[in-house]
């Protein structure tokens, strides 16, 4: 071809059309998908060229064979095309029958909270979403000799719930025609299938990924890192818990940073388990560095310790301040839950979204039915899409079923909630076990079987040891009743038959109870999380609680938060023990629970030590030794309260007033008509609703002046007053119809009509009792 003949436009016209019709008539599909927003290195790998032989047995097969009318129109369905678009580009370019990308915009952490695909297809997705079912459009499409279009229909078919064997889905990934983003949405499709099929299959293409994943950077990077995040993901959904935390962490050290977010996003969803090497990781590089390699806001949703994760709830900087709020939830301890309440509805839109994902990482609580009545649409949505489906949910399926958003409604319908109400109501605890009632022995009953344990480990005649084992094993109940009754000296008692063998066959605590004192980390605290969800539902053995204490020495600052948990509500000496022990703990959270502990159930001789946490640097230790030391010494402390109005915390101040108003100690309520005056709208809101909690009469003319204030003051304001003022007195024009602006008019001018004949009554001064 000459230079004058390209020049010549006309003839490259025709050249150029005869082209397209060709490749129109002889490719494999009709559809296209424009993704300008994409390079086609991120969306799709060249497709390998077949050889000439190939090609001539491919065409000579085809022509032999005639294709099935269905198979063909559903190959046209499926088929899809990338377009490149570049600026450089001096056309478009078209990559047949590779529709799949990666949904960049979709966190791995959200995508497994919420159930969704981060692998998308323009065509399969245009198909799933038609109301008419697909089933028999995807099943021919399964039966193309095209394996793009093979692949896509079986993914469709996984995705809409018919089963497909995972062997199919592991064949075609290790197909050489395949392209590399299709591998990875296969993955992504193998790991919806059953996990008892699919784990033996990933496990041993996550164990040969390397060669894929050489092959897939030869050609494009970006997708070749794509894939291998998929790997891990995929791996990740089959195993089970403890399999999944030991891979992640094994895992991390080795892994580039863009991996490295992503196992961090997996470790999210488990809270219980050891990640010192991680912690360790983070620990050597400086912030500078956590934040150019983009691993900041991972490290914080998944393993950043709680007093970090609580300096970072207020950053300026939405992307920290959310994945702060995320890892409260994962943390999912009693101060992380109390910080998550507070976070309010006053608070932007997305930072209570990225509380309601933070409430789903927290087991059992009962705040959906809140949730779900939050003014922010986008919050209901995120509650429609993440609430469990279980039974004691059904009032909130039913208001987001009939929910103004038709966003959120069509979110609450699309998760089936009907069938949950079909099912049978679960009990309270449906992993409780009964309490077992345990015989009442008489001290020689008690020593008789003390004598056999003794006996079962040290006598020196085998038979004698045999026939010991044998009697104290047919009467369980009495071991347990005769260990409980002499549980503080055997906690020192040398008999590994007892404690190895003995006991774990009689009660389930006592097997946790090894793994919690293994010295394994990892084993350690599995069993601690198990300890406490049994002391949730009834009380430990006395003896496992005095062989945690025992042990004490050996608990981390991981452990030892879950070990607190543990003795929340026991009042037991060794648990006391414990609390005695975690108040001069360095990790502020085991302090926090000490101290709430203490305001719970006071102990004597701690109160110097409950005091030093009051100049503590973290605000909720300060506060929680507020609490702590009104239980244990209000009267004697109360200069030590006056200290803490000055307190550089709204939150701890508050708490110095609560503890200064239970000594009637009026410069408390003082304190917060003063803050009433302040300049933040958050510290007077919370001034007013806690002069509204005191329900005193002396308040009222504090609340009325608050009636002048922003909406949410002048609402908590009216709140106060209708709680403190009998119903049969309030103003005759109240009621639920009328507006905020009327109401406070009404409650106004009911104020001014009490002054002339009740001062004594509503005009007393601020803090001062009412003069009778």
């Amino acid at each position: 071809m000459t230079v004058h003949f390209v020049r010549n436009h006309s003839i490259l016209a025709a050249l150029l059309a005869a082209v397209l019709c060709l490749g129109l008539t002889t490719g494999s599909g009709c559809r296209s998908v424009v993704d300008t927003s994409r390079d086609l290195t991120e969306l799709a790998s060249t497709p390998t060229k077949p050889t000439p032989e190939k090609a001539a047995k491919a065409s000579s097969s085809k022509a032999s064979v005639e294709v099935d009318p269905a198979v063909e129109a559903a190959e046209m369905v499926l088929a899809a095309s990338v377009v490149q678009t570049s600026e450089t580009a001096l056309r478009p370019k078209h990559v047949e029958s590779r529709g799949w990308y990666l949904d960049h915009g979709l966190p791995v952490y959200q995508a497994i909270a919420k159930g969704s695909t981060r692998w998308r297809h323009a065509a399969l997705e245009s198909l799933l979403d038609q109301p008419e079912s697909p089933q028999a459009t995807l099943e021919n499409g399964a039966k193309s000799t095209n394996p793009e279009i093979a692949a896509t229909a079986l993914i469709g078919l996984v995705r809409s719930g018919h089963t497909v064997e995972s062997k199919q889905l592991a064949e075609l990934i290790e197909n050489e025609q395949i392209a590399f983003t299709t591998k990875a949405a296969l993955l992504e499709a193998l790991a919806m299938t059953s996990p008892k099929q699919a784990q033996p299959i990933i496990q041993k293409l996550f164990d040969r990924r390397d060669a894929i994943i050489e092959s897939a950077e030869a050609t494009d990077k970006v997708t070749a890192a794509a894939l291998d995040e998929q790997f891990w993901i995929s791996l990740n959904t089959v195993l089970d818990e403890e399999q999944q935390a030991t891979m992640l962490t094994d895992g991390f050290a080795n892994a580039s940073p863009q991996l490295q977010v992503t196992l961090l996003d997996l470790l999210v969803f488990h809270r219980s388990f050891e990640r010192d090497a991680i912690t360790e990781h983070f620990e050597q590089l400086s912030p500078q560095a956590v934040r150019r390699l983009g691993l900041w806001e991972p490290y914080l949703r998944s393993v950043a310790p709680l007093e970090t994760l609580v300096a970072q709830t207020r950053s300026p900087e939405f992307n920290t301040r959310e994945s702060a709020i995320i890892g409260l939830g994962r943390d999912g301890s009693a101060a992380a839950q109390a910080m998550l309440n507070e976070i309010g509805d006053k608070d932007p839109a997305l930072v209570q979204v990225a509380a309601v994902f933070a409430w789903s990482l927290v087991p059992g609580h009962d705040q959906w039915s809140r949730l779900s009545e939050a003014s922010s649409w986008r919050v209901r949505l995120a509650v429609a899409e993440l609430v469990p489906l279980e039974s004691k949910n059904q009032a909130v399926f039913a208001r987001l079923k009939d929910d103004n958003s038709r966003q959120v409604r069509e979110a609450m319908i699309r998760r089936s909630p009907e069938l949950v109400a079909q099912q049978k109501r679960p009990s309270a605890l449906p992993n409780a076990e009964t309490p077992r009632e345990l015989p009442i022995l008489t001290s020689e009953e008690v020593m008789a079987i003390l004598d056999l344990i003794e006996t079962a480990e040290h006598a020196s005649s085998e038979t004698d040891r045999m026939e010991a084992r044998r009697a104290l094993l047919l009467q369980p109940e009495a071991v347990l009743a005769a260990v409980d009754r002499a549980a503080k000296p055997l906690v020192a008692y040398n008999n590994p038959y007892l404690f190895d063998v003995l006991l774990p066959q009689c009660h389930p605590a006592y097997r946790n109870l090894q793994e919690a004192t293994s010295g394994d980390p990892k084993l350690m605290l599995s069993a601690l999380r198990k300890l406490e969800d049994h002391s949730r539902q009834t009380a430990l053995p006395e003896l496992v609680v005095w062989r945690l204490k025992a042990h004490v020495e050996h608990f981390t600052p991981m452990t030892w938060p879950v070990l607190m948990e543990v003795i929340r509500d026991d009042q037991r000496e060794p648990a006391q023990q414990i609390v005695r022990r975690a108040l001069a703990n360095d990790n502020p959270q085991v302090r926090i629970a000490a101290y709430r502990y203490i305001a719970d159930f006071p102990l004597e001789d701690v109160n110097s030590q409950v005091r030093d946490g009051l100049n503590h640097e973290i605000p909720n230790v300060r506060l929680a030794a507020i609490e702590a030391l009104a239980s244990v010494d209000g009267a004697a402390s109360i200069n030590d309260f006056v200290s803490r109005l000055t307190d550089t915390d709204i939150d701890v101040q508050m708490a110095a007033c609560r503890a200064l108003d239970t000594q009637n100690d009026p410069r408390g309520i003082d304190h917060l008509s003063r803050l009433t005056y302040s300049s933040s709208k958050a510290v007077r809101l919370k001034a007013v609703q806690a002069i509204a909690a005191r329900k005193r009469e002396s308040d009222i003319p504090v609340l009325v002046r608050a009636l002048e204030d922003e909406t949410s003051i002048r609402s908590t304001a009216i709140d106060g007053l209708s709680s403190i003022v009998p119903k049969d007195q309030w103003p005759e024009t109240i009621s639920d119809a009328i507006s905020l602006e009327a109401k406070c008019a009404a409650w106004k001018n009911w104020f001014d009509r009490q002054a002339g004949r009740s001062q004594g009554e509503f005009f007393s001064p601020a803090g001062a009792p009412s003069q009778p």
